[in-house]
Parts: C-alpha cells; structure tokens; sequence
C-alpha cells in the first residue's frame, strides 16, 4: 500500500469534511495509543495545511486509574506534537459517581465498567465539540470495527480517517509518518509516533490484563488477526481458505476471531434501528 497516498486523502478528505459542513474544530480523546495518536497527526496537518481555515485541533487526555503510566505518558507526547489546545482531565471521581449509581440496581461487571469509562469520555469531548463549532474524531480501525471492540455511544464518534484501515495497515502508516514525513529524531512529531508505535495496545479500560490481543487472539499478531478477518469478509466460508486458516493459526484461533466477528454483528448495523413508516401506513 502507498501510504503517503493514503495520509494525503485522509487530510485532504478530512479539510474537505469540515469545510462543507461549515466545522471548524476538531476534537480527539487522545489515550497514547496507536490510533488516536496516528490520527492526531492527521488533525494536525489539516491545521497546517489549511491555515486560511482557522481550524483548531483539541486534544484531550481523559484517564482512569486502568490507565498505565506508559499510555499517559504517550498521550501526553501526542498532545504536545499534534494538538492546538490540550489538557488532561481525570475521570475516576467521575467514572466511581456513576458505577456506583448504576450498581445500585444491577451488578456491574468488567465490561460494563469499561463502558461506563468510554461513555463518560463520550460526553466531556461532545461537548467541547458542541460548545467550539466543531466534531468529535473516532479512531476505530477496520479490525476493531469487525470485531465490535469498541461501546456503542462510547468511543464511536462522527469522522474517522483512519476507518477503512486493519490495524496492522494503521502500524504501517505509524511507521511511515517517522520514517518518511517526521524523521528528526528531536521532533515531538516522531517521538509521539514512535511512542504511540512501540506501546502495547488497550482499551485503556482495565477490562483484561496482557493488552488487546489477550482479549483477541493470545499469542497471536494484528497481522495474523486481519488476515482471518479479511479472508472471511472477501471469501465467506470458501473450504480451501478456510483450510489455509486452520492451517496456519488453529482451530481455536480462528473459532475465537469469528466469533467476535458474528457476536458483535449487531453493533454494526445502521443506528438506531427504526420501524419504517411503510409498515403501519
């Protein structure tokens, strides 16, 4: 894949969005982590490259306690190469006010947790976004969207760049943006990215130990994740790639990735679901 193709059209497709609808801020919750780091210097470039505009980038770090030093610390690189305005805001009071309220019904558990954390992230950067003129980013990529790892109403937002992408692909251009666009090894740009490239990837929800992949695929790569992904998207249940599959990764393996996939299916469908006029007419 051409990335420097790839980075041009995602700024250009990006200047272009807020241009016709009139926006003119941009508004990230930065974690440290791959996507949202990748796509602050997108943000950051739509800035540059169109200074007439008068756009802003705000990035914000909004932390739990389940987030680790390293991610903070990432976050705090990205915030300093890529945003026009940032700042940290920690949202554990927060997050424990409202985990408390809804357990006083219903048990909560590690996931709801997790989403109680992405929702509350979700409401602090609409409304900076409402109060600035401008929109929220969403930095899901193609293989998190496949697998629904992401909260409904959560960390789901209104423009996302880097959308049409795997996460290894999102790596790849990681990797290209310091090696190729921001190679001094001194510029907060490549040592935000290099940062954001070597960090072992989160939800930054506490919702399992080991990083994403423990939840995915244990002992497996993005890469490997991707391909049964995308073989099963272009080729279905094809007997002879479906063979490749078990062959290369396991039954266990592949089982586990197709299962997210199909579980999660609901989440993918347009929302919210409405009963059409047509039917009670």
């Amino acid at each position: 894949m051409d990335y420097k193709r790839v980075f041009e059209t995602m700024v250009g497709q990006t200047a272009q969005y807020l241009i016709d609808n009139k926006l003119k801020t941009m508004v990230l919750g930065i974690s440290g982590g791959l996507d949202s780091t990748v796509t602050s210097a997108i943000c950051r470039e739509v800035v540059n490259r169109y200074p007439e505009q008068q756009f802003k980038f705000i990035g914000v770090s909004l932390p739990c306690s389940s987030n680790s030093v390293e991610e903070n610390d990432s976050a705090a690189k990205a915030m300093k190469a890529f945003c026009t305005e940032c700042w940290v805001e920690n949202l554990q009071a927060q997050y424990l006010l409202m985990k408390a309220t809804c357990e006083q019904r219903y048990p909560s558990t590690r996931i709801s947790q997790g989403n109680i954390k992405a929702r509350l992230r979700m409401i602090y950067l609409y409304n900076i976004a409402s109060v600035t003129g401008g929109l929220v980013m969403d930095t899901d990529n193609l293989t998190e969207h496949n697998l629904g790892f992401w909260t409904i109403h959560g960390d789901v937002a209104d423009y996302n760049p880097i959308g049409g992408l795997w996460k290894h692909e999102v790596y790849e251009l990681c990797k290209y943006l310091f090696t190729e666009c921001y190679t001094d090894e001194d510029d907060p740009r490549h040592v935000a990215l290099c940062a954001a490239y070597g960090i072992i990837p989160t939800d930054g929800n506490g919702v399992e130990a080991g990083g994403d992949m423990a939840q995915i695929a244990p002992g497996h790569t993005y890469e490997e994740v991707d391909d049964i992904l995308n073989t099963y998207l272009t080729q279905g249940d094809d007997e002879q790639q479906m063979k490749r599959l078990l062959d290369a990764y396991g039954a266990e393996t592949v089982e586990r990735v197709l299962t997210r996939h199909r579980n999660s299916a609901y989440k993918r469908k347009r929302m919210p679901l409405v009963i059409e006029r047509s039917l009670y007419e």
